[in-house]
């Protein structure tokens, strides 16, 4: 078959962590023999690789490259603008091209989900919910109508966890569709035994290190994080004090450097990275932790890759939304840590 493929997030460049999970699924329809076409936000030149086409829809890069797309809207204003004109040029794009189409794989809801159904409606459609789609039907006009629409035009609804698939059926009055989890790449995070050492010398990790992956914005949490390390860190010996790495930029990486001078508390913030050395960081840390939160607006976090990826690689994980409970269970899996590098 030849599989259109419509998002707002992919990789820009080899490496780039942005949407590599659309690429995932790409990959698998590739190995199963199928051709895949790719209609992305971004700028720039038709990509072909063999049996794999990427052709770039102008407009969205600040929208969802950025900050994300619900917090840029939460603004108003011109930004919905943007969002309405790359709503269009993808809805156009995809009746253009649809014709040459067998099926249609879209992730997020709005406006991918919707320009497959309005675009290709006779064909079989997937459609992958991600949070940030549903939290936005949650909240703007109409969207109880557009959820509806994609519950019963044929569409197969797939949810990236059970909660997120409960809001929707909220929303639509309904339950619909089904939970699956994205498949990771073969190999990048497979199972550690412990820290690799020679990770740590080649990253510089001489401290306890505890690793978090995520976009520097407020629903990841990171602030709660330097907070409990803070805790963590008074109680500490001077060989023990932790050093926080968060994986990863954006707005809020001013407010963190500020956050974790007054706090004490060492932060490196190496920025964006290729999902490789993602993989390499989670073998050399000792805990990675994700501490995302509920907004005020009421949004939450699907099921970030970057926690599977960790759990695939076997570095002991931390989901907690508490900070003083966060702070306890990161100071028992140190004290663990220093056991077993004292016993060595």
């Amino acid at each position: 078959m030849r599989v259109g493929f419509l998002t707002t997030s992919y990789p820009r460049h080899a490496g780039d962590y942005a949407g590599s999970f659309v690429a995932d699924r790409a990959q698998a329809w590739l190995a199963a023999g199928h051709s895949v076409e790719v209609l992305a936000a971004g700028e720039g030149e038709p990509v072909i690789d063999g049996p794999l086409s990427v052709t770039r829809v102008p407009g969205g890069p600040r929208l969802f490259y950025g900050a994300g797309a619900p917090e840029m809207l939460e603004g108003g204003g011109a930004v919905w603008w943007e969002a309405a004109r790359f709503s269009a040029e993808l809805a156009a794009r995809a009746r253009a091209r649809g014709a040459g189409w067998d099926a249609v794989e879209s992730h997020w809801l709005v406006p991918c989900a919707l320009a497959a159904s309005a675009s290709a409606p006779a064909h079989p459609r997937w459609a992958y919910a991600h949070s940030g789609d549903v939290a936005l039907l949650e909240r703007i006009p109409l969207g109880g109508t557009i959820a509806r629409r994609l519950a019963r035009d044929g569409t197969q609804l797939r949810f990236v966890s059970q909660a997120l698939r409960d809001r929707f059926a909220r929303l639509c009055g309904e339950s619909v569709g089904t939970v699956e989890s994205l498949p990771l790449p073969a190999g990048l995070f497979s199972l550690r035994r412990g820290p690799d050492d020679v990770l740590r010398r080649r990253f510089g990790l001489a401290a306890p290190t505890i690793l978090a992956v995520g976009r520097l914005v407020p629903i990841k949490g990171h602030g709660r994080l330097l907070r409990a390390c803070a805790r963590l860190a008074a109680a500490a010996g001077p060989r023990d004090k932790p050093e926080v790495v968060i994986l990863g930029d954006g707005p809020e990486r001013d407010r963190l450097v500020r956050l974790a001078a007054a706090t004490s508390v060492s932060l490196r913030l190496p920025g964006f990275v290729p999902r490789a050395e993602v993989a390499g960081w989670l073998r050399a840390a000792d805990v990675y932790v994700q501490p995302s939160i509920r907004l005020p607006n009421g949004r939450t976090e699907g099921t970030p890759m970057a926690t599977r990826e960790a759990r695939a690689v076997g570095i002991p994980v931390v989901v907690l939304d508490d900070v003083d409970q966060l702070g306890r269970v990161l100071a028992d899996q140190l004290s663990r840590r220093n056991e077993i590098v004292n016993a060595v």
